[in-house]
């Protein structure tokens, strides 16, 4: 394999995986989105803190 093949792959499971998180994330923020609605409370500070490792 030559390395613009193996420089091609690289970049096409990065694309992959990035579509992934947005996708994820997105999903995540439409949850949150639905709790504030219901519940009148704004805990996206909270998930972020949880996230990045800051939170419970």
């Amino acid at each position: 394999m030559s390395f613009q093949t193996a420089l091609e792959l690289f970049s096409e499971n990065e694309r992959k995986e990035r579509r992934k998180i947005l996708a994820a994330a997105k999903g995540l923020k439409k949850h949150v989105e639905a709790f504030q609605k219901t519940y009148h409370k704004d805990i996206m500070r909270d998930v972020i803190a949880v996230l990045l490792g800051g939170g419970e």
